[in-house]
């Protein structure tokens, strides 16, 4: 949901279905990071939104390139950006190292007061079919190289993935598509040698959205009077917490039980129609999820918190596909917020 579009209606995603110059450091999360997608003619001034975002306190910021304007706005911010190379400069960079040499030199070496502490080398680049998977991890390994011949190897290299697996219920049972077993390995195995994180974007909403008859809503949205389901010994009070098992339980069938994990991408949609799409859902799930990811961690991983990104910070008005997907935003882009949401534990 950033360089693709918000929301494509897929099959279920929980039942089997898809849809800085300062060192980087690994950090116990005190505040959920921010997606700041632009798909939008309306939204305030780069610098106008670095001053909301230091209002909150917000830490942390995922965008979905690496445009200068941008980097600018945000040098000697205090947030610690997530860049991206977008989807369709993967390829080359995948073919040429100097390519990826350039890359880096044009839009991360230009900005030492910005502290940037991820790249994603794609966003869902594995689940769009006109993309060519094989071309995913030589890029994330050009521009790793890029990035350590420039002196700017503090910055985790990884790919933010759709949750598109293709078992996923039970979390226990949870496992990769047989069709992206190569690429995945090979994306696990990069984030192991190079230690960074492994990146996927999780929606409760949508399996709510396309299986609610078996879906409890206040599962979906943390609520305290869910019901239990019961996994291997294990208790799951919530959708998300599942969903990020199933995730681990994935990766431990491909040799990587130990690997962190970074949710790129999570939120609920207050408008647009259909099953779920409301603000009170909304603001309930985002709300339930900061404080959740803030104190705690999931049944396979109870003391391992997960640095979590909600999508979006602003209502973005070009966004292409069901209507849905231009009401992810906690604000309106008049900075006045949809709803009220605490983003600290």
């Amino acid at each position: 949901m950033g360089s693709v579009e918000v929301g494509s209606d897929v099959p279920d995603l929980h039942y089997g279905g898809g849809k800085g110059s300062e060192k980087h450091r690994d950090r116990c999360p005190t505040t959920v990071g921010i997606c700041y997608g632009r798909v939008a003619d309306n939204l305030p001034s780069p610098p106008e939104v670095v001053s909301l975002l230091r209002s909150r306190g917000v830490t942390d910021v995922k965008i979905y390139d690496a445009a200068g304007d941008i980097l600018r706005a945000f040098e000697n911010s205090g947030i610690i950006l997530s860049v991206a190379v977008p989807n369709e400069e993967v390829a080359g960079i995948a073919d040429s190292q100097v390519m990826a040499n350039s890359w880096v030199e044009k839009n991360i070496r230009p900005y030492p007061q910005t502290k940037i502490g991820s790249l994603g080398v794609g966003n869902e680049f594995l689940s769009d079919g006109r993309n060519d998977a094989s071309k995913l991890v030589p890029a994330m390994n050009n521009i790793q190289q890029a990035l350590e011949s420039a002196g700017l190897n503090h910055i985790k290299v990884s790919t933010p993935l759709a949750f598109q697996l293709s078992v996923s219920y039970p979390p226990s049972a949870g496992q990769f598509a047989d069709k992206d077993l190569s690429v995945v390995s090979g994306i696990l195995d990069f984030v192991r040698r190079k230690n960074s994180v492994f990146m996927m974007n999780i929606y409760p909403f949508f399996a709510y959205r396309f299986d609610s008859v078996n879906i409890d809503i206040n599962y979906a949205l943390f609520n305290p009077n869910a019901p239990t389901i019961n996994d291997s010994g294990r208790a799951y009070r919530n959708l998300f917490d599942a969903q990020v098992d199933s995730v681990y339980a994935a990766m431990s069938r491909l040799g990587y039980a130990n690997t962190p994990l970074m949710i790129t991408e999570t939120g609920w949609a207050s408008d647009g129609g259909g099953v779920g799409a409301s603000l009170l859902n909304a603001k309930t799930y985002n709300n339930n999820l900061v404080q959740h990811v803030l104190r705690n961690g999931t049944p396979v991983r109870p003391n391992v918190k997960i640095q979590t990104f909600i999508f979006a910070l602003f209502n973005e008005n070009q966004k292409q596909g069901y209507p849905i997907e231009k009401n992810f935003g906690l604000y309106y882009p008049d900075k006045r917020p949809v709803y009220d949401i605490r983003l600290q534990a």
